[in-house]
C-alpha cells in the first residue's frame, strides 16, 4: 500500500516495517516533506505529483497541531483520520468530515463524530506504546513513584498542585523530559490526565515495566485493564486518595505481578504495530467499499462542515497563530 502520513510520524516506522511506502508530510521533525506554512489543496496535489505519489491511503494522525494540510475531501485514495486529543480541540469534529472514517483516541467522544454528510464510520482506537521505545531495560527499580510530564498548567491547571499535594504524602520524583529513563527505574508511575482522558502515559509506563496509578476514569479503562490485576486507581482529582494507593501499593508485596500483568497486557494488545495493522486493514476495507466515491458524492455537505471548522480555528483566540495563517483559515473557511 502506498501511503501519505501527514502531521505525526508515530505510525510510519510501523507502516513501513509492515512492508508498505511511506511518504510522511508535516511541520514536525522527521517528515519526509517539511512544511513551512500551510499546503493549499492544488499545492498538495502537486507535491504529490512531484514526489510521483498516488497513494491509496491517506492518513491524518493528529499531533497536536492545527491542521496544515488541504484539500483532503476531495482526493480519490482513501482517507482516515486519528483523533487524539479531541477533548482540546473541538474543531476535530467538524474537521472529521474530510475522511472516510474517523478512529478516535477517547471512548467517550464518539458520539460527538456520528453524523456527517457520507455516514463515515467511527471507530474506537485507544493510544499505545511504542516497544522500540517504551521497554523494560532489567535496571534496578530504584525510584518508588515518578512523574514525567508538562508541569506548566497551560493545558492542565490542576496538576501541579495535584503533584505537590501528593508530594507531602507520599514519595515523588518529578520531572519533565524523557520518561522511559525514569519509568525503568520506577516501582510506581503516577498519572494524572488533563480531562479525564486515558493518555499516552497509560501505556508507556506500563510496557516500561513500572506498575502504573493513575485515576479511576472512563473513557475504556476498564475495557483494556483490569484495576488492581494490571493497574492502579485513585479518585480523580483527589491527591490524599492517590497518595493513600500509592503508600499501600509500595509495601504491597504483589506490586511487581501487577507491574508484570500490565506490561504483558500492553505488549500484546497495544502497541503502535498492533494499531498499525487495524488502520491498515480499515483502509483495505473502506476502499473495497468504495468509500472514496461516497465521500465526494458528498462533497458539498462535507465542505459545509470543513468550513465551520476553519471558522473555529481562524478564530480561536487563544491559538498562536499568525495573523497570516488566520487570514488564511478565513479564506478556507469562505470556499
Amino acid at each position: 500500500m502506498r501511503i501519505v502520513n501527514l502531521h505525526s510520524t508515530a505510525f510510519v516506522a510501523a507502516f513501513r516495517a509492515l512492508g508498505h511506502e511511506v511518504l510522511s508530510v508535516g511541520i514536525g521533525p522527521g517528515c519526509d516533506v517539511p512544511l513551512s506554512e500551510p499546503l493549499s489543496a492544488r499545492r498538495f496535489t502537486d507535491l504529490l505529483d512531484a514526489q510521483g505519489m498516488a497513494p491509496d491511503l491517506v492518513f491524518w494522525c493528529d499531533a497536536c497541531q492545527i491542521p496544515w494540510v488541504f484539500g483532503l475531501e476531495t482526493l480519490p485514495a482513501v482517507v482516515i483520520g486519528y483523533s487524539v486529543d479531541q477533548y482540546m480541540h473541538p474543531w476535530h469534529v467538524p474537521y472529521s468530515m474530510a475522511f472516510d472514517a474517523v478512529c478516535v483516541a477517547q471512548r467517550d467522544y464518539l458520539p460527538l463524530f456520528e453524523e456527517s454528510p457520507h455516514c463515515r464510520p467511527v471507530k474506537w482506537l485507544p493510544l499505545f506504546c511504542d516497544p522500540s521505545r517504551d521497554r523494560d531495560q532489567g535496571l534496578p527499580r530504584d525510584v518508588p513513584v515518578s512523574f514525567v510530564g508538562t508541569l506548566d498548567g497551560r493545558v492542565n491547571s490542576a496538576r501541579k498542585p495535584f503533584l505537590q499535594a501528593f508530594r507531602t504524602r507520599a514519595p515523588l520524583f518529578m520531572t519533565t523530559g524523557a520518561y522511559a529513563p525514569i519509568f525503568g527505574r520506577s516501582r510506581l508511575v503516577l498519572n494524572q490526565s488533563a480531562a479525564g482522558e486515558l493518555n499516552f502515559r497509560v501505556f508507556q509506563a506500563m510496557a516500561c515495566g513500572a506498575a502504573l496509578l493513575t485515576e479511576a476514569v472512563d473513557n475504556g479503562l476498564e475495557t483494556l485493564f483490569t484495576p488492581d490485576v494490571e493497574l492502579l486507581t485513585y479518585r480523580r482529582g483527589d491527591p490524599e486518595d492517590a497518595a493513600r494507593a500509592a503508600l499501600a501499593a509500595l509495601t504491597d508485596p504483589g506490586l511487581e505481578a501487577i507491574a508484570r500483568a500490565g506490561r504483558e497486557k500492553t505488549l500484546s494488545r497495544h502497541t503502535v504495530s498492533a494499531r498499525a495493522r487495524t488502520i491498515l486493514a480499515l483502509a483495505t476495507r473502506l476502499a473495497a467499499q468504495g468509500a472514496p466515491a461516497k465521500r465526494l458524492h458528498a462533497l458539498s455537505g462535507v465542505r459545509r462542515q470543513l468550513r465551520k471548522a476553519y471558522a473555529m480555528l481562524a478564530l480561536d483566540e487563544h491559538l498562536p497563530l499568525r495573523t497570516s495563517d488566520r487570514e488564511f483559515f478565513l479564506s478556507q473557511a469562505r470556499f
